[in-house]
């Protein structure tokens, strides 16, 4: 999304700001809770919303979700199943120590699959730089399926804004996360969390990185994801001018 593709850009809580004024209204005329009589058109969206709208920063979704996350730990009923999902996303993405403990208990404790993948998916989004470096290393343990926990890494690459620090710990083990999927799997792996970066060095990076330690089969992988690289940072290029200016207009 623009939202992630803009981190660490001065122009990023700008664009949030009037994203923020485009959604928020929509969410309103919805609220938190499911009106009798509408349609399940309405549940989805109400969902995508609450994502957004905290992907986004916006304060007053945060405060909600954290409001509903704390009751949801003294009694689950409290958070329709529904809102669960997303709720759990915001409270991850700005998850304190405590918050990610939380989280990562119920992850652990908990035997439902689409629980646990929602807790694990919430510790996935973390953005402290010291809390994705605890989630990290879960990809290396038992606590996930073997087909999920090698996934973790690339959605905390996605989720994060930290992919540096998630390719940095797969270039680190990657022999032992390799161990986790197929021929076909391994292939992709690698080249796949590359496709989180906008900087053109990432693809010479990716490529010596290929040259030296995959196989040959991998080259088509190697290829595409060098590929939507230098895709998002040529659309980075031309969207940040065209931003600046859009924002200019609206600040006049």
């Amino acid at each position: 999304s623009i939202n992630r593709l803009l981190v660490d850009s001065p122009e990023r809580k700008q664009f949030q700001r009037y994203a923020r004024s485009l959604l928020r209204p929509t969410f309103e005329a919805l609220g938190w809770e499911a009106k009798g009589g509408e349609p399940p058109a309405a549940g989805n969206l109400r969902t995508s919303l609450i994502r957004a709208l905290g992907d986004l920063n916006d304060s007053a979704i945060i405060t909600g979700c954290r409001e509903r996350f704390k009751k949801y730990l003294t009694d689950p009923q409290t958070l329709a199943p529904d809102l669960r999902p997303p709720v759990l996303a915001v409270v991850g993405h700005y998850a304190d120590d405590e918050t990610w403990n939380q989280l990562h208990e119920l992850g652990l404790k908990t035997t439902s699959i689409e629980e646990k993948q929602n807790y694990y998916n919430a510790l996935a989004g973390a953005t402290e730089a010291k809390l994705v470096k605890k989630t990290l290393p879960i990809a290396l343990t038992n606590e996930l399926p073997t087909s999920r926990a090698i996934f973790l890494v690339s959605r905390v690459a996605r989720q994060s804004d930290h992919p540096e620090l998630a390719w940095d710990f797969a270039k680190a083990n990657m022999k032992t996360l390799l161990a986790k999927t197929d021929a076909l799997g391994a292939n992709r792996y690698a080249p796949g969390l590359f496709t989180f970066f906008a900087e053109n060095s990432r693809a010479d990076e990716l490529r010596a990185y290929a040259k030296a330690n995959l196989p040959e089969t991998s080259a088509p992988e190697v290829a595409k994801a060098a590929d939507e690289i230098q895709f998002r940072s040529e659309f980075k290029r031309r969207l940040t001018p065209q931003l600046e200016a859009w924002i200019d207009k609206k600040n006049r």
